[in-house]
């Protein structure tokens, strides 16, 4: 009769301490623990799937009731090993926490618990998914858990140990696992495959490790699919093609586009990754992992030995150009329309976009270097002999006579008016004299293309003033509505569509009740004006305009600091 087949994860899954593979910390505490006799009732493995949580769990299954022990070597031959390896074992009972987690459950767990062992040393238990069981359940084990019968041994497995109580692992000894290495895995990939009679290629066991993510049991599954496709020979393009994964080369090259700034280059490799029939969130995938790489390569660049030698010196490179902030800026958009991808329609696009966007302007500026470059500024104005505007041309007698201090417009107040400080100061009428009435189609535009600012703008006064977009609203919540940043550079981005120039808009509040004194306000307006054009025709402040990209949007006079 033919051999039934088994798979790789069940016929390769570790039966002694030793052959357990990247916990090097876990194996030697348990070892040294039943070489000293300090067996402790209660265990619990923690950590991400497939790194050998429950194999440990049955390997100290059989290390307790073993013939020849408790011993920290099974023999693997008598027949307590055996029924424990092949789960028949009426004596090591597994039960998963997902469909035994009530506390009727744990009740009956508990009675049985106090009949001893029929044929063994120890009566044990191994919940699987521990993390599952309702919290009247872990409340009912308590008791039994802290002061179990003598020949009770409890084996606990879960990947949230957040998710347990801390009053079980404070009765627990408690074991994190780590992610598997890739090394590691490939080197069982390799194992595995020469016992199987199966030629592999370096390159597709280095792929399935990487797609592995640190996890042994997902190797292997992967091993498995991509040898069935393959046959008795499994090569790197056969387990690209199982996977639906990207050419390595493609991944790196548009990486380097993206770096280099290289729209065209990035768009048509992009395309490229479609037609070869890649998931496009796989893609995003890889190269959200060859970021990280970078930022390995930058911090650690000795710390590279996964990879082939091109790879590692592309990475090195690659961490040279960019500094910290840009490469994870880098992870965040990459990041970012992974997000996006998932509820997208035509991932496809979202993936061109992505990478075009972060094609565009290297990080931003840094403060220190802005703060050198406006001194290198002043020096250069001084040096020129241009005289700052903080400087005024002494009045006779000596005494320094500096320009009248001016008062906000939304501040001034009537001849003899009397201030409330705990009043906010009255906002003002525009007069429609003074500005221009703007186009017709101006309001239009602005209405149909952000319907939600409609009734806004209907309930307000619009004018033109110069490059100025003034809009006069009645109530303070439209205000705040209109000032919203997004809101705002909207209706300047429209008005100067329809306006053919660059504008800014203003948003005012009137109230005629509480409106000013016309001939006041354009006095004060009048003091404004003067001053702006002043400050504008200063070099040293033109200059700090251009370099943070910036405008004047207030005027204070010493005074009224």
């Amino acid at each position: 009769m033919e051999e039934k087949y088994t798979v790789s994860a069940r016929k390769f899954r570790p039966q002694t301490f030793s052959e357990i593979i990247g916990q090097p910390h876990i194996v030697r505490t348990l070892t040294n623990a039943f070489k000293n006799k300090r067996i402790a009732h209660a265990y619990i493995f923690s950590g991400t799937r497939g790194v050998g949580k429950t194999s440990t769990a049955r390997i100290v299954a059989k290390a307790l009731n073993c013939e020849k022990g408790p011993t920290a070597q099974p023999c693997l031959e008598c027949n307590n090993c055996k029924e424990i390896a092949n789960g028949s074992s009426i004596d090591v009972m597994e039960i998963d926490g997902a469909s035994n987690r009530g506390i009727d459950n744990i009740r009956e767990l508990r009675e049985n618990a106090r009949f001893t062992p029929s044929n063994s040393t120890y009566k044990i238990y191994i919940i699987d998914e521990v993390h599952q069981i309702t919290k009247d359940a872990f409340n009912a084990l308590l008791k039994t858990l802290e002061e179990p019968p003598d020949h009770v041994i409890f084996l606990f497995a879960t990947t949230e140990l957040t998710k347990v109580p801390d009053t079980i692992l404070s009765r627990c000894q408690s074991f994190e696992y780590r992610s598997i290495s890739t090394r590691d895995i490939i080197d069982q990939l390799n194992k595995i495959a020469k016992i199987e009679g199966i030629t592999i290629a370096p390159g597709a066991s280095l792929l399935l490790a990487r797609r592995a993510n640190g996890s042994m049991r997902d190797a292997q599954s992967l091993f498995d699919q991509a040898v069935a496709y393959g046959g008795g020979s499994l090569k790197e393009a056969d387990v690209k093609i199982v996977l639906g994964m990207v050419d390595r080369s493609l991944v790196f090259g548009v990486m380097d586009a993206v770096i280099g700034r290289d729209r065209p280059a990035v768009l048509k490799l992009s395309q490229a990754a479609a037609y070869q029939g890649a998931s496009p969130m796989l893609f995003v995938e890889d190269l959200s992992k060859t970021v990280r790489d970078i930022m390995m390569a930058k911090v650690s660049p000795d710390n590279l030995d996964d990879f082939e030698d091109d790879e590692r010196e592309k990475l090195k490179t690659w961490a040279e150009l960019l500094d910290y902030d840009e490469i994870h800026r880098y992870f965040q958009a990459l990041s970012e329309t992974l997000n996006q991808m998932k509820y997208s329609p035509q991932p496809e696009i979202n993936l061109e976009m992505g990478l075009l966007k972060l094609t565009g302007k290297r990080g931003v500026v840094k403060i220190d270097d802005l703060i050198d470059r406006v001194s290198k500024a002043q020096t250069t104005i001084e040096k020129s002999g241009v005289t700052p505007l903080s400087d005024y041309d002494p009045a006779p007698g000596g005494l320094a006579s500096p320009p009248p201090p001016i008062t906000p417009l939304a501040e001034a107040k009537e001849p003899g008016a009397k201030v409330d400080a705990n009043v906010e100061p009255a906002p003002f009428e525009i007069e429609k004299s003074i500005y221009a009435a703007p186009p017709p189609d101006l309001l239009d535009a602005l209405k149909s293309a952000r319907p939600m600012l409609g009734g806004i703008l209907e309930s307000s006064t619009v004018h033109v003033s110069g490059d100025t977009v003034v809009i006069t609203v009645r109530s303070l919540f439209d205000r705040a509505r209109l000032e919203e940043s997004d809101n705002k550079k909207s209706i300047e981005n429209l008005a100067g569509e329809v306006l053919g120039k660059k504008v800014r808009a203003v948003v005012k509040f009137a109230d005629e009740k509480k409106s000013l004194n016309s001939d006041n306000r354009k006095k004060k307006e009048a003091i404004i004006t003067d001053k702006r054009r002043h400050m504008e025709d200063t070099p040293i402040i033109q200059k700090a305009i251009d370099i943070f990209n910036g405008e004047i949007t207030n005027i204070k006079t010493i005074n009224d600091i």
